[in-house]
C-alpha cells in the first residue's frame, strides 16, 4: 500500500497540473450549472409570484345565499305570472271601455260616410250622362264630393291614431 502512496507523490508537476485543470474545469461546470439552475428556479418563482397577483379574486357565494337568492326568483317569477294573469283582465276591461268602443264606432261611421258619398257622386255622374245639357254643374258637385270625401278620411286618419293603448302594449311581458 506505501506503494500507491508513493506513486501519487512521484506525480511529475505536469501531470499534477494536469490533474489540478481538469479538477477546476469539473468544478466551473458544476458551478455554471448551478447558476443556470438558480435563474431558472429564480424566473419560476418570479412567474408565479406576478401570476399570484394578477389573478383575480373569486369570491363563492355560500349555499345559504344561493338558497335565499332561488327563492326570491322563485316569487318573482310567481308575481310575475299574477300579472300577466291580470293583464288578461284588464284588456277585457280596456277593450270594452268608452274610448276604445267609441272609436271603433266613429271609424266605422266614418268609413260608411265615405261609402254614402262615393255612392251620391256615382248616382249624380248617372244622372248627368242622362239628362241633356251642360254638365258644369256635376264639375261643382263633384268638387264638393271630392272635399267631403277628402275631410272624412282625415277624421279617420285622426280616429286611428288617438291612443286607445291596450295593457299588453303598455307592459311587455319579461320573456320577450
Amino acid at each position: 500500500m506505501s506503494n500507491s502512496r508513493d506513486d501519487e507523490y512521484d506525480l511529475s508537476d505536469s501531470q499534477r497540473l494536469t490533474i489540478l485543470e481538469n479538477t477546476a474545469n469539473t468544478n466551473r461546470n458544476i458551478l455554471i450549472v448551478m447558476v443556470l439552475l438558480a435563474l431558472v428556479g429564480i424566473s419560476v418563482a418570479i412567474t408565479v409570484v406576478v401570476l399570484k397577483f394578477a389573478e383575480p379574486k373569486v369570491i363563492y357565494a355560500e349555499q345559504r345565499e344561493l338558497n335565499a337568492l332561488v327563492q326570491q326568483v322563485a316569487l318573482l317569477e310567481k308575481t310575475t305570472a299574477d300579472w300577466q294573469a291580470n293583464l288578461t283582465d284588464i284588456n277585457t276591461v280596456l277593450d270594452s271601455s268608452s274610448a276604445t268602443a267609441f272609436k271603433k264606432v266613429l271609424i266605422s261611421q266614418e268609413l260608411s260616410y265615405q261609402t254614402h258619398l262615393t255612392a251620391l257622386k256615382q248616382g249624380m255622374r248617372d244622372l248627368a250622362r242622362m239628362t241633356p245639357g251642360s254638365r258644369t254643374w256635376l264639375d261643382i258637385y263633384n268638387e264638393k264630393m271630392d272635399e267631403a270625401l277628402k275631410q272624412s278620411k282625415e277624421r279617420q286618419r285622426q280616429l286611428e291614431r288617438v291612443q286607445t293603448h291596450r295593457v299588453s302594449e303598455l307592459a311587455k311581458p319579461l320573456d320577450e
